[in-house]
């Protein structure tokens, strides 16, 4: 493949991050001595290795260049750039595909030459605060916070460029004195004198107990002999980790070198890592090896076998404290091997006298082919290990492989019952991303808390692309031991924030019963830690809170994180984060409480009937509301001020309609005692400890002439946690130089609690709930003048036929019943209806004028009432519309606006109530629309009287109009009557007859055919008005009131 190519003399800002990708993602065929990067072998057959190796949470590091996180990332930007601008070329789009920089490719071989910039032997200082990132993130906000404390977090920092911080864990002295202590990783810390090196890194030890004092170096491998062995840069404190409290401390100098035939041509380097075992109180231990904790010491060199093995790439302790456990990533060509050992004397006096060491290919055979990953794998970057992952009684060790098959894996493995002190694998988890780096880190967590161990895995280079994805986390859901199939949920992190680059179990910080873990995000902004609980699924997807590096100054923040232990004192594991910038911080863990809450009603119900107190109602009501709390450490008990709230009806209130009852609250002013009515009250009450209730007592008031007598009353109590007062106990314990975090309630359990004022209802059965049974039943009706008198409209075809002639008005009428269903089961339903009502909406050709009530039923108190435009009207029928009741009452409307469009006439009734009845499924009443015109014809004839006389001549004969005889003139009045207000056309027709006779005959016929009956439209222009039909005008006169003079020719 090709290599990168420069220009001669150009440093730009996108040379040097696609120079370090290459440096990366070299396979080890290249010699970087002249690059600093560390190297091994002799002669010629000097090899690459894996270029500066990095950073360990509680257990195993992580190998990464210090500045090739930052680099990395402005390559990604780079490629999205040219991507958006279209001006990359072959470029790979898809899920976990790695985009290719114009220009350059991925190379497995890089050659000293093609490099395009000089890499400086001595990185001092980790990379800066990452440019601003616009992305869109693909997670929710960062107000989530739960129970680890923002306000008080410990910081601690170290010199500049040591990368204070690049590993931690949390350790626990027992003796000379109990001490919780974070043990923090330096790998560039200045040497001692006595090393006879610049920088060689160191281990901190930072006591919780004094936050404002500095950390103390711990003292151990002082001295170097440069006859054998060279300390610069070996990075002491690239991993370190505990066993617990009163257990030992390892930590490891990947890159130490061991040195032969020195200042001969014969000379010899090998990177091949040490590692050291330090007791409880961080002294030196001569009882596990003391200085000489490196096997791969002595051992066949050059990279094809352990001369770059580094040791201590990762390092850890069995859960059982058995076995440390050491990742050796460089061994056999960057196969990498896991190496576990049990060397404490406290084992023999148990009687366990020869196990292991165990060693991937076996630590007799030293067969790198019984290795389960092909070469430059770099297995043993992480670990962690665990019972209970494959067999409840079985150690497995889970180890990753970040570059295995240009992925990543994750591999499960078991001492071999075959080949003897051998490590065989059981699974394997692949990576699904090119160049994800699946494996990076590993953490073994029991979620769902079932007894059974999950994985979770960190892909800190998956890529999407089109999500804007940077990082990936795997968690791996334990099916009894039982890992085919199993597909994992996946969290992802925003565009280039490494999301995945640690991952820590920090055990159950809230204390749900169920452990949780930590990610981090260190390019994610100024570096991120996202939060997530276990539960019993397994892990709840949504981070339970956010925490960020920004808001203490920090950047590169989540490069590292440990946690699992209690460093305050108050029964919750807290977490450690560090970062690339020198500094640590530690979060506590603030103690979650549950607070009981209860409430109390007297009277149970209201009873509208019965006064019980002096108020213009007469009804009062006592609310008793009581807390008492409980933490799930028995220790912790101190007094607890909570302030709580009591409302009632607020969806009512939040409606806009007003509360039925107000809490009164006496005021005292100037000597007087005054009542103060609110909607809600707050106040404040002390808890004396865990499981002592305190409670107070409260009056409501109920308001006059509600309507609402069905629904209770809700009531709302919310608790916040003011301030607690510490024993004098506690307080001895915790010491004072730490501030005092204050309880946090338990997000899993509401903040409020609800209960409710019912009334006592009559009629509504020995259940307390009314079944009501509502029934309607309508007909239309014309009203008849002026008068409260109905007539039903006719029937055609089942459907009222309503015939427009004068009137203009017409009726409907409504007849509602309660009564039962079933008469031979009067109890199912038919009991009272509570805030019955009727709602009619109609069409726009009418509109509500009044309603009658039937005079048969004087004891209704009917009413009802429209809106603003008359197209709906709401009816109350009773509050309660007893049982056995019935009431009859009309619907008055408006026809003024029928005109020769409306066909039909459409009316929504519905029916409702507050009692319980389900089936009040709206009712459309319809009729069917005819209009009449009415027509009358008149006629005269000038003269009235005419007389026949003259020659009578033949038809033939006529030769003039005087030969046919005197003029007789017809004239024809139409009248027709015009509703008021109708507009029976859009438009003016206007006729003109150009014949001089106008015959009866014809007239006659004319007026009285269906032509002229079937009238399509008729509209008036002041005086004058005119009527069509399809082949006809007529035009008329107005001569006197709605009579109309036919417009003569």
């Amino acid at each position: 493949m090709n290599t990168p190519q420069s220009v001669p003399g150009e440093r730009s800002a996108r040379a040097i991050p696609a120079a370090l990708t290459q440096i990366f993602w070299a396979t080890g065929k290249a010699e970087f001595r002249q690059a600093g990067l560390g190297w091994a072998g002799q002669g010629k057959s000097a090899a690459r290795q894996p270029c500066a190796l990095g950073k360990r949470r509680g257990g195993a590091p992580r190998l990464l260049f210090v500045t090739w996180c930052k680099a990395r990332a402005s390559l990604r930007r780079e490629q999205r750039a040219h991507s958006r601008s279209g001006s990359e070329a072959g470029s790979q789009a898809g899920r976990g595909a790695r985009p290719a920089k114009p220009g350059f490719s991925y190379s497995s071989s890089i050659q000293r030459q093609a490099l395009p910039w000089d890499l400086q032997p001595r990185v001092a200082h980790p990379p800066g605060p990452m440019p601003p990132l616009l992305y869109l993130s693909l997670l929710p906000g960062l107000v989530l916070a739960f129970n680890l404390d923002t306000g008080n977090v410990v910081m601690w920092s170290g010199d500049s460029g040591s990368l204070f911080g690049f590993s931690l864990a949390m350790h626990r002295q027992l003796q000379p004195e109990d001490k919780r202590l974070l043990l923090v990783g330096a790998p560039r810390e200045r040497g001692f004198p006595s090393q006879l090196a610049n920088r060689t890194g160191g281990l901190y030890s930072c006591d919780i107990a004094t936050p404002n004092a500095k950390c103390t170096r711990i003292k151990f491998d002082e001295k170097a002999d440069l006859s054998k062995e060279s300390k610069e840069d070996q990075w002491m404190g690239v991993t370190v980790q505990s066993q617990g409290p009163g257990g030992k401390v390892v930590t490891c100098a990947h890159r130490y070198e061991k040195r032969q035939y020195v200042n001969t041509i014969q000379e010899t380097r090998d990177i091949i890592g040490k590692c050291y075992v330090l007791n409880q109180d961080l002294s030196s231990s001569e009882e596990m090896g003391g200085e000489d904790w490196s096997f791969c010491d002595g051992r066949l060199r050059g990279h094809e076998k352990f001369g770059s093995c580094q040791q201590g790439v990762a390092a850890t302790f069995t859960r059982d404290f058995h076995y440390v456990v050491f990742g050796a990533p460089g061994a056999y060509n960057w196969k990498g091997v896991v190496h576990a050992e049990q060397r404490n004397q406290s084992y023999f006096e148990m009687g366990i006298y020869d196990d292991g060491p165990y060693e991937v290919g076996g630590e007799n055979q030293l067969d790198e082919s019984l290795v389960p990953v092909p070469s430059n794998s770099y297995l043993g970057f992480s670990l962690d290990s665990g019972k209970g992952i494959t067999s409840q009684n079985e150690l497995t060790f889970v180890s990753g492989a970040p570059r295995a098959n240009h992925s990543g894996a994750v591999v499960l493995l078991k001492k071999d019952t075959v080949i003897q002190r051998a490590l065989s694998p059981e699974h394997t988890f692949e990576g699904e991303g090119l160049a994800s780096s699946f494996g990076y880190d590993v953490a073994v967590v029991d979620l769902n808390s079932d007894g059974w161990q999950d994985i979770v895995v960190g892909a800190p280079q998956y890529f999407d692309r089109e999500g804007e994805i940077g990082g990936a986390v795997y968690i791996y859901i334990n099916q009894q031991g039982k890992w085919e199939g199993v597909k994992p949920v996946r969290l992802t992190g925003p565009a280039d924030s490494m999301f995945g680059i640690a991952v820590e179990n920090i055990g159950d910080i809230n204390q749900d019963g169920f452990e949780d873990i930590a990610v981090g995000a260190p390019y994610d902004d100024s570096g991120k830690v996202y939060i997530y609980h276990g539960s019993k699924d397994g892990i709840n997807t949504k981070p339970a809170q956010i925490l960020d590096g920004g808001a203490n100054g920090v950047s590169s923040f989540g490069y590292s994180i440990t946690g699992n232990m209690d460093l305050d004192k108050n029964s919750y594991p807290d977490i450690a984060v560090g970062s690339l910038s020198d500094s640590v911080a530690v979060y506590r863990s603030r103690p979650v409480v549950n607070v009981k809450k209860t409430i109390k009603i007297d009277p149970g119900r209201i009873d509208l009937k019965k006064k019980n107190c002096e108020v213009p109602s007469g009804i009062c009501v006592n609310i008793e509301a009581c807390f008492e709390y409980t933490a799930s450490s028995s220790d912790f008990n101190p007094k607890l001020i909570l302030n709580y709230t009591i409302e009632v009806e607020n969806e009512r209130r939040r409606s806009g309609w007003p509360s039925r009852v107000q809490f009164s609250d006496r005021l005292s002013s100037r000597g007087q005692s005054l009542e103060r009515l609110s909607d809600q009250l707050s106040g404040s009450v002390t808890l004396q400890g865990q499981k002592k209730e305190e409670c107070v007592t409260k009056k409501l008031v109920l308001q006059e002439n509600i309507k609402d007598k069905l629904r209770p009353i809700p009531i709302t109590v919310g608790v916040a946690i003011n301030g607690s007062e510490s024993s004098s106990q506690s307080r001895r314990r915790q010491g004072r130089s730490l501030p005092e975090l204050l309880p946090i309630l338990n997000s899993n359990e509401p903040s409020t609690v609800n209960a409710e004022v019912q009334f006592l209802k009559e009629g509504c059965g020995e259940d307390n709930i009314c079944h009501s049974n509502l029934k309607l039943h309508y007909r239309f009706c014309t009203k008849e003048g002026n008068e409260d008198r109905f007539s039903y409209l006719p029937i055609k075809n089942n459907i009222p036929v309503l015939v427009l002639k004068d009137q203009k008005d017409i009726a409907l009428e409504i007849t509602v019943t309660n009564n039962p269903s079933d008469p031979r089961d009067p109890e199912a339903d038919g009991e009272d209806a509570h805030e019955a009502r009727l709602i009619a909406t109609f069409p726009d050709s009418l509109t509500y004028s009044a309603f009658r009530e039937l005079k048969a039923f004087p004891e209704k108190q009917l009413t009802c009432g429209a809106n603003p435009n008359g197209s709906q009207v709401d009816c109350e029928l009773g509050n309660p519309f007893k049982r056995n009741s019935s009431v009859t009452f009309y619907v008055i409307l408006s026809t003024t606006k029928v005109n020769v469009d409306t066909k039909d006439l459409d009316i929504n009734l519905k029916l409702e109530t507050t009692s319980n009845q389900v089936n009040l499924d709206p009712i459309t009443a319809s009729a069917k629309v005819v209009i009449e015109l009415l027509l009358s014809l008149t006629g005269a004839a000038k003269p009235a009287q005419v007389y026949f006389g003259g020659n009578v001549i033949g038809e033939s004969a006529m030769k003039s109009e005087e030969d046919i005889g005197s003029l007789i003139e017809y004239e024809f009045r139409v009248s027709l009557y015009i509703y008021e207000g109708i507009v029976l056309a859009p438009s003016l027709y206007i006729f003109r007859r150009k014949a001089k006779t106008f015959l009866f005959n014809q007239a006659f016929d004319l007026l009285t055919s269906d032509v002229f009956l079937n009238v399509q439209m008729c509209v008036c222009v002041l005086l004058v008005c005119c009527c069509s039909s399809f082949y006809n005008v007529f035009c008329f006169v107005m001569l006197s009131g709605p009579d109309l003079g036919l417009m003569r020719p």
